[in-house]
C-alpha cells in the first residue's frame, strides 16, 4: 500500500510541480479559499467517492468547501438552480460536474465573468469559458474495455462471434455517449463479427435497468456478452443475471465500481469493470482550484485522470484496492 501511495503522490506532485504549483505541503493557501463543489447526485456511490477525495483534499489544503447537489441525475433543473445559488454567493472557486452539455453553460459562463474559477470534472459541457476540465478518456476507456470484453468472448467460447447487447443509463450524457463511442469502435476493431441485437436506456434508474435486462434477456437467450455503460445499469445487470439464471453463462463487463458490482464482480457474476478514479477526480480537482485562485498560469485545459481495468484476477492487489475501495484506502492520508 505504501509504495503505491508514493507512485500516485509522485505522479499528482510531479505533474502540478510541471505547471508551475509550489509544494501545498509547506505553503499551505489562506483558509478564507472558498470552494461550492457540485457533483450530479447524492444517490449514486460513484459521487460519495468523488466528494470524499475532494473533502480530503480540502481538509489537508486548508480551504472551505461546501457541497450540494441534486438528489438525482435526471433533475437537472435542481443542478442549475444549485450552480446559480453558488454564484450569487460568490466563492472563490466552483467545481462542478454538468449533467448535461447545455443547460449548465450560461451559469458556469456567468460564474467566470465575475472572476469565479471554474473546474469541471466528469462531463463537459458546451463552452471553453473554465479553467481546467478534469476526466476520464471515456472514448478512449470504452474502447479498452471493448478489448477486454472481446478478449474475455474469445476465452469463453474460442472465436469473438455471437450476439450482444448493451444499455446506456441515460440519454444526453457527454461521459456516457463516449464511453458507449469508444465500445462501439473498439467492437468494429477487436471483434466485428459480434453483432448488437438490443440496445436500451434505463433512466438512470436500477430498477428500471434490471427490468430492461432482464427483458433483454428474455428476447435473445442465446447473448454471448453484455455490456452496462455506469454502475446504474451494472448494478442492474447484476440483479438481472442472477435472477434470470444467467449469471456465467455470458460475458458481462460493466463501468464504475460501486459496492454491488464489486461484489458481482468478486462472484464471478460481472467478469470485468473498467473504473473511472473518481477519487482522484475530487482530490485534484481541489487543488486545480486553489491554484486557479492563486493566480498560476499554466493550468492544463484538459486533465485525464485515468482508468484502470479490474478483473477478479486483480482485484485485490494494491493496485486494485486502491481502485476499487478508494475511501478506504486513502482515508489516512494526509
Amino acid at each position: 500500500m505504501k509504495k503505491w501511495k508514493i507512485l500516485l503522490l509522485s505522479f499528482l506532485i510531479g505533474g502540478l510541480l510541471l505547471i508551475g504549483v509550489t509544494s501545498f505541503a509547506e505553503t499551505k493557501p489562506v483558509k478564507s479559499i472558498s470552494i461550492f463543489f457540485i457533483v450530479k447526485a447524492s444517490n449514486s456511490f460513484y459521487w460519495q467517492i468523488v466528494m470524499n477525495g475532494a473533502q480530503l483534499a480540502a481538509k489537508n489544503l486548508g480551504v472551505q468547501i461546501t457541497f450540494q447537489e441534486a438528489l438525482a441525475e435526471s433533475d437537472v433543473a435542481k443542478q442549475v438552480s444549485i450552480l446559480n445559488d453558488a454564484i450569487a454567493l460568490h466563492p472563490d472557486a466552483i467545481i462542478i460536474s454538468p449533467t448535461v452539455a447545455d443547460a449548465l453553460v450560461p451559469g458556469i459562463e456567468q460564474a467566470m465573468s465575475q472572476g469565479i474559477k471554474v473546474i469541471l470534472i466528469d462531463s463537459a459541457a458546451n463552452t471553453q469559458d473554465y479553467v481546467s476540465f478534469l476526466s476520464t478518456n471515456n472514448v478512449q476507456a470504452g474502447k479498452t474495455l471493448a478489448k477486454e470484453f472481446v478478449d474475455l468472448i474469445v476465452a469463453k467460447y474460442g472465436k469473438a462471434e455471437g450476439n450482444i447487447a448493451y444499455m446506456t443509463s441515460m440519454a444526453g450524457v457527454g461521459s456516457l455517449s463516449q464511453r458507449d463511442q469508444g465500445f462501439l469502435e473498439g467492437l468494429k476493431e477487436y471483434g466485428p463479427n459480434l453483432k448488437i441485437v438490443a440496445h436500451q436506456y434505463a433512466s438512470n434508474a436500477i430498477d428500471t435497468a434490471t427490468t430492461n435486462w432482464e427483458n433483454i434477456f428474455t428476447a435473445n437467450p442465446n447473448l454471448v456478452g453484455v455490456f452496462a455503460d455506469n454502475n446504474v445499469t451494472g448494478d442492474g445487470l447484476a440483479r438481472a443475471l442472477q435472477l434470470s439464471n444467467m449469471a456465467g453463462k455470458l460475458v458481462a463487463v460493466a463501468f464504475d465500481n460501486d459496492p454491488a458490482e464489486i461484489d458481482a464482480l468478486s462472484s464471478g457474476v460481472l467478469q470485468a469493470l473498467q473504473i473511472q478514479q473518481p477519487w482522484i477526480m475530487g482530490y485534484w480537482s481541489v487543488f486545480y482550484a486553489v491554484s486557479a485562485v492563486e493566480g498560476v498560469g499554466g493550468l492544463p485545459k484538459n486533465v485525464d485522470t485515468g482508468a484502470f481495468i479490474a478483473t477478479k484476477a486483480n482485484m485485490n492487489t494494491p493496485e486494485g484496492q486502491a481502485i476499487l475501495n478508494p475511501i478506504e484506502f486513502h482515508k489516512n492520508w494526509k
